[in-house]
């Protein structure tokens, strides 16, 4: 199996975690905890999950050390998307929040062609629209508009397409996938412990947690953690930063298919029409580039 091809399935199984995560997140919510707490035990779990990986990598903190600034620039990025959209969860209705924010595939094209000036095939032009038009399609509007939830997802989806961008652009000589996870980790959960302490986010909240959530915390950040975070990352770096952008699209279908199921919630045709056109879109992306030119 090419590199290209693993990385695409790496993205889709991502996709289907994350899909999955607003149901799981709410969850835990339920249960005392906040996007502080969420995001601190996410980036916890991902940088103890990758240490017995590491000590078998040579040179590790040699290039932490020289490659410092570059690292913390993404991990900043990186921390504040989840933190962005976990808030967000708080002021509107999960799906509403994860339409708004599914504008950063069209975000991460725009900044790879103006920007860094990489073409964009007609296939991959086609699978956008058609993942956009899926989504708007089966968006749901009928609930409560928040003005700052709209703010904060936007937010979301503007740090999301920058941290997809620069971490598929990173290039230091004889570094693996795993290391430039851990790099990102390791500094995601040290900015998010200071700033989970210094505005007292923690101490506030922690009282109000309940035993549930603390089994829940630790053990849905894994799951998020392996199969979401570093499944996506490694995907990234396999493939490119369009098409994973516009691979991960079939997150939404995910988080409707599991309203449906666990959480009974009813769908309609505009669901089923929806779905069908970011599925047509993904089986597009799977097509050699050759064939569709």
């Amino acid at each position: 199996m090419k590199d290209s091809t693993k990385g695409l399935l790496m993205v889709i199984i991502s996709g289907i975690v994350f899909g999955a995560m607003p149901g799981a997140v709410t969850l835990c919510y339920g249960q005392g905890a906040v996007p502080e707490l969420m995001v601190f035990f996410r980036y916890a779990m991902l940088t103890l999950v990758l240490i017995p990986f590491i000590v078998k990598e040579k040179s590790t903190w040699k290039i932490y050390k020289a490659h410092f600034f570059e690292f913390l620039l993404l991990s900043l990025v990186g921390v504040v998307t989840p933190l962005l959209l976990y808030t967000a969860y708080h002021h509107m209705a999960t799906g509403l929040v994860t339409t708004v924010h599914f504008l950063y595939p069209a975000i991460v094209v725009l900044l790879s062609v103006v920007f860094l000036k990489e073409k964009m095939s007609v296939l991959r032009i086609v699978a956008l629209v058609l993942s956009l038009a899926g989504i708007v399609v089966m968006a749901d509007f009928s609930g409560e508009i928040s003005l700052v939830g709209i703010l904060v997802t936007l937010a979301s989806a503007v740090t999301w397409a920058l941290y997809i961008v620069l971490l598929h652009r990173v290039k230091v000589p004889g570094i693996s996938s795993i290391q430039i996870l851990f790099f990102v980790s390791i500094n995601s959960l040290v900015l998010m412990g200071i700033y989970g302490f210094a505005t007292g986010a923690f101490l506030s909240a922690i009282p109000g947690v309940t035993w549930l959530g603390w089994i829940l915390m630790p053990v849905v950040s894994l799951v998020i953690a392996v199969f979401g975070s570093a499944f996506f990352a490694f995907g990234v770096r396999k493939t490119d930063a369009q098409l994973s952008a516009i691979a991960s699209t079939l997150e939404p279908i995910v988080s409707i298919l599991v309203g449906i199921i666990f959480l009974k919630e009813g769908f309609t045709a505009r669901t089923i029409i929806g779905c069908v056109l970011v599925l047509a879109a993904v089986v597009l992306l799977a097509l050699p580039e050759k064939k569709a030119s």
